[in-house]
């Protein structure tokens, strides 16, 4: 991989497979060490991509792998981020979006994490199953269970304002 290629890569993707290894993590030092293993198997790759796409999802489904490898890992350490730190890297137009990420990043993980790859990284059912080594049928009963927390979270949310 030429240089000039691989820095669009980083360039076009580190914010958001860093927002997405954060959202699996809530630990920001852990979504910084994710990134930079992501990007050293891209840079260690001798394949050719397709085109930006493949290599998008490539880099998205390394990013999943290595959280979940981390997570599992012993030495973890199991210490969120501070919410205002993952809120300070989020732009947000109205209350509502942010009481929603806060709703999502409520959410268990599996749940945090079909959510964030089917509606912020515009992944299919069937790439998540994939990317995460699960059946479709799995993937979307957690869509189905967070988008049931998510409703009732955002409707006490509304009560008591």
């Amino acid at each position: 991989m030429e240089q000039t290629d691989f820095q669009n890569a980083v360039d076009r993707n580190s914010h958001r497979l860093f927002l997405l290894a954060l959202s699996f993590l809530q630990n920001h030092s852990d979504a910084e060490d994710v990134l930079q293993d992501v990007f050293l198997k891209l840079w260690l790759r001798t394949a050719p991509f397709e085109n930006e796409t493949h290599m998008d999802k490539f880099l998205t489904s390394v990013c999943v792998n290595g959280c979940r490898n981390l997570l599992r890992s012993s030495f973890r350490k199991r210490c969120a981020a501070p919410e205002e730190e993952a809120l300070s890297l989020y732009t947000f137009d109205s209350t509502e979006d942010c009481d929603l990420f806060c709703a999502v990043m409520a959410l268990p993980l599996r749940e945090r994490t079909v959510v964030h790859l089917f509606y912020y990284e515009d992944m299919s059912v069937k790439e998540i199953a994939a990317a995460l080594h699960i059946g479709q049928s799995a993937v979307k009963t957690a869509l189905h269970r967070a988008r049931n927390h998510l409703r009732e979270c955002l409707k006490e949310d509304g009560d008591h304002a």
